[in-house]
């Protein structure tokens, strides 16, 4: 279960003005005592004349009036979601029982064949349970309003880890949603002037259908390119516990490499599986030297980009289009000097449970980031099976029509580690410059793979080996791109022939056709515990037609002492002309002292070396705002961020002996939902919009920054989908005059919704009453107090004081504690005006006479 941290409810601290500590302890009693259970009270706690008599309601516990609630239903500890609990009268109860019927029952999980019959009454009648179930119980927490069921184990239904009820998903409402990306990159040695990126995700929701555009824009003085990534319709088909997408979607690339595709896709998604039975994206790592951009690209395509401080970075957020193929990373220092590295992204061993399975569908026309023609036709299609613990079966076949190749494969789960073993035949018909004709290339790809966790030494290892048995075996995309060099041109002068094909240039033919011989990933995490942990990964591959190979590994440690962190790491890259580049850094980071921190950091390679000092910190009541500099011998950088409820704000600038540099970005979204417009910052395919009306400035707790506005709305930015969410509000900030009736909400999203959830306010003016009754008149205590219009503002407290929430700027209050005339009486308040025209920030305080019906006289705070 997601859960956001929730804070205390500072409102919750006036009550203590009247020292209701009592009161307190004995509706926490009644809470969860039955009709039989009786208390007794220690007449020395209570203050301001009250009587024991006066408790004798709360000795019974807290008596339920019939009706229906809103609960939330907790089942042996855990939560089940809120549902609608009918409270009935029963003959021999003091108090209304709530009706548990064999509907909420079997969503709680208790297993109701074991009943013998008790639920034989249909879905609607109510259940004893504590006559059904030895030692079961039923609580009711008025305070909470949550109704805790407990059941013995024998009587639940076994349920994996992180189950939850597909009936509880909710599909969220209609809304339309823009999230924007801007960032601006500014170097006097480069050419074009300012680069500007701007990345945009459109979407409309409607039902269970999500509609999605994903594109960008880049643009200089000289250029511009605009780039449409995806625009496909989706929706989850909930018991085929998979997604159907329609458009430009991406295979998921467990079994073949993924690609790019318009058409249509029918996959399971193991988000709807329990959290025991289902994910994996890599951490890109990596160092600037200044103030630089990162952009990381897969097939072809920009799939993030970002601006970065100088120092270590880690990329976390990452979330490409598909598990294979991959990430190209490409940083751009401040000096105009560009490094290119890249990040292996492979699927590791696909095992699955026992009668567990997988599959995809995808048809449709082949696209590329590299503007390969868009109406070849293709498909693929995959299916994976556990047939026990020890061994998974999968298969799969992509197509074209002038290319197909079919997998076979198994994985198996073993004492050592879990190894996968898959072979590929690919038969591909290529047009031939000399015959006029296709030639026919055939080869066989061999695929082995192992992964290996050790939790006691904390030790993940995933291997990936590729190796092409034959000169003959293309991949689709090779296919694709060599198929279409011919068709794509018209002109002979941009051709290039090679091997009797055509290619459109010499560029296109080296990054796209330099086919794989070989090739050997592995990813290596080792935890130190308090030491720390160090990583290694690495790609060796060689090429068919290039005698020598391309290299690339990257390893480095982490650790800390106290609060002093430091790290190093080190890379080396070879390409296959043989030219290297070896790097090493090193860094250290100290707190000098509040929430500041000093930092150095150096560097060596093959071009320099340098040392880098910085200090950086923090500053807001939520760490909001974010601020650095740094500086070498020779050069030198601030940066500052701001993170907002309606966005995300970053600026830099550095310069150096001959250069200058200075970087923008700008994050958020925009959410039109049917509470009007909100702003927010950026946003996952899956979030919520709160209400809590009149509740500005209240804060969603662990959310940095997000703040409800001053319309009453906020936007929560994240949310897991098929997961339990808990989202908590935060009421400090508000003004005095609002109170919130519930600060915690719990959200159960499927994949792609806006969920609209409102927290119930109460809106007006705060005021300590003091009051006064007639001599020989006395109030009991915990009476309750009602506005004229039947509205409760609170309850009579010791020393007949009162806190009312919720008033008008005049009114009546109605004491009543019998229905005799003698048993009831009334005050006529008017409040000062003096703050009516700002935000209430204070309590009202006066003294007033509670008088018989309608001779009251109205009484004004001072």
């Amino acid at each position: 279960m997601n859960r956001v941290s929730c804070l205390p409810h500072s409102r919750r601290r006036f009550r203590n003005v009247f020292n209701l500590s009592f009161l307190a302890l004995s509706i926490a009693v009644g809470q969860y005592a039955s009709a039989e259970d009786r208390y007794e009270f220690e007449s020395s706690f209570l203050q301001g004349g009250v009587k024991l008599s006066e408790l004798e309601k709360f000795s019974r516990g807290n008596i339920v009036a019939p009706g229906v609630y809103l609960l939330q239903v907790v089942m042996n500890d855990t939560s089940i979601g809120r549902t609608e609990i009918e409270f009935r009268a029963m003959p021999d109860k003091e108090s209304a029982q709530p009706c548990l019927t064999a509907k909420v029952l079997d969503r709680a999980g208790v297993d109701l064949q074991k009943l013998h019959g008790v639920a034989s009454g249909g879905q609607t009648a109510c259940i004893d349970l504590t006559t059904a179930i030895e030692f079961a119980a039923v609580y009711y927490d008025d305070a909470e309003q949550r109704l805790n069921v407990s059941v013995p184990q024998a009587y639940v239904r076994r349920s994996v880890q992180g189950y939850v009820d597909p009936s509880q998903w909710d599909d969220g409402v209609t809304a339309g949603i823009l999230n924007y990306s801007y960032s601006s990159f500014d170097s006097n040695v480069q050419e074009g002037g300012t680069q500007h990126y701007l990345g945009l995700t459109a979407g409309l929701n409607v039902g269970e259908w999500r509609l999605r555009s994903i594109s960008s824009y880049d643009w200089n003085e000289d250029d511009n390119h605009w780039q449409n990534r995806q625009l496909y319709a989706q929706r989850d088909l909930q018991r085929l516990s998979s997604q159907l997408t329609l458009g430009d979607s991406s295979t998921n690339g467990s079994l073949f490499d993924s690609f790019t595709f318009r058409g249509l896709q029918l996959a399971s998604d193991d988000r709807m599986l329990p959290d025991s039975l289902s994910g994996y994206a890599p951490v890109v790592r990596g160092q600037a030297n200044s103030n630089a951009k990162v952009t990381i690209s897969q097939n072809g395509y920009t799939v993030y980009e970002t601006n970065v401080t100088p120092g270590p970075f880690e990329i976390k957020d990452l979330l490409p289009s598909g598990y294979g193929g991959d990430l190209n990373v490409k940083v751009t220092e401040a000096n105009g000097e560009i490094r290119e590295f890249l990040v292996p992204y492979s699927s590791v061993v696909r095992l699955l449970r026992p009668g567990a399975y997988r599959y995809s569908m995808a048809i449709g026309q082949y696209r590329d980031g590299f503007e390969t023609r868009s109406d070849q036709p293709v498909g693929q299609v995959t299916y994976e099976h556990g047939l026990n613990n020890t061994y998974t079966a999968y298969t799969g076949l992509q197509a074209t029509d002038n290319y197909y190749a079919p997998m076979v494969g198994t994985a198996m789960n073993t004492a050592i580690g879990a190894f996968g073993f898959d072979v590929t035949h690919a038969t591909t018909y290529l047009p031939s410059v000399t015959s006029g004709g296709r030639a026919t290339r055939t080869g066989q790809s061999a695929r082995v793979s192992f992964s290996k966790t050790l939790p006691k030494t904390g030790s993940t290892v995933s291997i990936a080996a590729y190796r092409y048995s034959t000169k003959g075996f293309y991949n689709l995309s090779d296919a694709v791109l060599a198929m279409n060099e011919d068709r794509h041109l018209s002109r002979k002068t941009d051709r290039l022939e090679s091997n009797g094909f055509f290619y459109r240039d010499l560029k296109t033919r080296e990054a796209q056709l330099m086919r794989q011989r070989s090739s050997m990933q592995i990813t290596l995490n080792q935890s130190l515990g308090s030491k720390g942990s160090v990583f290694m990964t690495g790609i060796h591959r060689n090429y068919w037609g290039h005698s020598k190979p391309s290299v690339q590994y990257q390893v480095g440690y982490n650790g800390a002492f106290r609060n002093v962190s430091y790290s190093v790491s080190a890379m080396r890259s070879t390409d296959q002309t043989g030219r290297s580049d070896d790097q090493i850094y090193a860094s250290i980071s100290v707190p000098i002292g509040g929430r500041t921190n000093a930092s150095a950091n150096t560097r060596f390679s093959d071009k320099d070396t340098g040392v880098r000092g910085a200090l950086n910190g923090s500053a807001g009541d939520n760490n909001q705002y974010t601020w650095g500099t740094s500086a070498t011998g020779k050069s030198g950088s601030v940066y500052g961020s701001y993170r907002g409820s309606s966005g995300i704000l970053n600026a830099a600038f550095g310069s150096g002996e001959d250069y200058h540099q200075t970087s923008l970005g700008i994050n958020g979204s925009v959410v039109a939902h049917p509470g009007g417009i909100t702003l927010g910052q950026p946003v996952s395919d899956t979030f919520a919009v709160i209400e809590a009306p009149g509740a500005k400035g209240a804060a969603i707790t662990s959310q940095n920054g997000v703040k409800v506005d001053g319309r009453g709305y906020a936007v929560v930015p994240y949310l897991s989908p098929y997961r339990r969410n808990r989202v908590d509000i935060d009421p400090k900030g508000t003004a005095s005059s609002v109170e919130l009736k519930s600060t915690s909400q719990e959200l159960i999203p499927t994949a792609g919704a806006v969920l609209m959830k409102k927290f119930e306010t109460v809106s007006g003016r705060a005021a300590i009453i003091e009051m006064q009754f007639p001599s020989g008149l006395t109030v009991p205590f915990g009476t309750e107090v009602k506005t004229d219009l039947g509205a409760n503002v609170g309850h009579v407290g010791q020393g007949g004081k009162l806190m009312a929430r919720g008033l008008a700027d005049k009114g009546v209050l109605i004491i009543k504690w019998g229905e005799p005339s003698e048993q009831q009486c009334q005050i006529n308040y008017s409040l000062s005006t003096e703050n009516t025209r700002t935000e209430q920030t204070r309590f009202e305080y006066f003294i007033a006479p509670c008088l018989p019906l309608q001779d009251a006289p109205f009484v004004t705070a001072k």
